[in-house]
């Protein structure tokens, strides 16, 4: 690959914030093959189909990388569950597994470099208490806390007892918590009693 065309790769990917797609490489003349030579001799990583990242010792990845890469790999997706929790300051410890939350009818692809949970939720309910975190990399879309306590009690077998027992602690405790809002979001699950129970 020529030197030039190389300086203009960078820089187009300096412009992107170290992101870009695919397509955005095609309109600005580069080739399928280029981009493959950029993968293979590791300029570039590629974060899921169609989107890439300029490797560049001088540039790390935002601190919430893993959170703007699932929501680029789909931006119909909703983060959600633990992960919602620690966006929305209820955990300080960002959970190993990313969380989230995309319709039942959505197939987008999210093969993603890092460990990641999907849940599939009705296209009734998807967007439902969706609040949004503005980066200069770009939106991220997440449940709201008390929402996201709600989805972790409807799937507490999985979460287990343990962890939903310590999340619900500091629920009960958080001053920004708005109980109509999870009271509302359980009785829409069908889930009223149980988490009265939790609250107590």
């Amino acid at each position: 690959m020529l030197q030039k065309t190389y300086k203009k790769i960078q820089q187009l990917f300096n412009e992107g914030s170290g992101y870009l797609r695919t397509n955005d490489l095609l309109e600005n003349g580069i080739t399928t093959l280029q981009i493959r030579q950029l993968v293979d001799t590791g300029s570039v990583e590629r974060v899921s189909h169609g989107i890439y990242w300029w490797l560049d010792d001088s540039r790390q990845k935002p601190k919430l990388y893993r959170y703007l890469e699932t929501q680029m790999a789909d931006s119909k997706s909703v983060i959600c569950m633990t992960s919602a929790l620690y966006l929305g300051g209820l955990l300080k410890k960002e959970p190993q597994v990313l969380t989230v939350a995309t319709s039942r009818t959505d197939r987008s692809r999210l093969h993603l470099n890092f460990p990641m949970s999907r849940h599939y939720y009705a296209a009734r309910s998807i967007n439902d208490y969706v609040e949004t975190l503005e980066t200069p990399e770009g939106p991220i879309r997440y449940y709201s806390v008390d929402r996201s306590v709600v989805d972790c009690i409807r799937l507490r077998s999985e979460l287990g007892e343990a962890l939903l027992e310590k999340i619900m602690k500091k629920y009960r405790a958080w001053k920004k918590k708005d109980l109509k809002v999870y009271m509302s979001y359980a009785e829409d699950m069908g889930l009223k009693r149980v988490a009265e129970k939790y609250l107590s």
